[in-house]
């Protein structure tokens, strides 16, 4: 029997949902949030750059930039988690079929962090935000 998962996420918030038929209703098992996500750049660094030392020279100090933007870093920290938590479930056998719902930067990221093999448990992905959507609306589209 296929125990597919609809994964409704953005880079704040992931529904899980479980569906046993076209018919059935949706049934959310997890809600995962990603507080960090709302919070403004500024509230996501100290107020100083970092300190590091040259790697040539007279050995100088000076102030090391962030490679990535705080937003899009907590963006693939939360990716990351949602990642391993259907890489968890497929091990266990919890879900041999995905559906992912997510606006394209976010889908990019999981992507991205997902391993190989549960990338291959995806039967389809929809671009858009339907995180907000009810159970109904979700289900509505998917099986219009």
């Amino acid at each position: 029997m296929k125990k597919k998962w609809i994964v409704v996420a953005e880079s704040s918030r992931a529904r899980i949902f479980s569906v046993e038929s076209r018919t059935s209703p949706l049934k959310e098992i997890d809600d995962m949030v990603n507080t960090a996500s709302r919070a403004h750049n500024q509230d996501l660094v100290s107020d100083e750059p970092g300190r590091g030392f040259d790697s040539y020279g007279a050995g100088g100090r000076h102030a090391m930039e962030s490679r990535t933007e705080p937003k899009k870093h907590e963006m693939q920290m939360f990716a990351h988690d949602l990642s391993e938590r259907l890489e968890s479930a497929r091990r266990t056998g919890d879900v041999n079929d995905l559906v992912l719902i997510s606006p394209p930067s976010f889908l990019g990221a999981l992507k991205q962090q997902m391993g190989e093999v549960t990338q291959k448990y995806i039967s389809q992905t929809i671009n858009k935000n339907f995180i907000n959507k009810s159970e109904q609306e979700i289900r509505q589209y998917l099986f219009h």
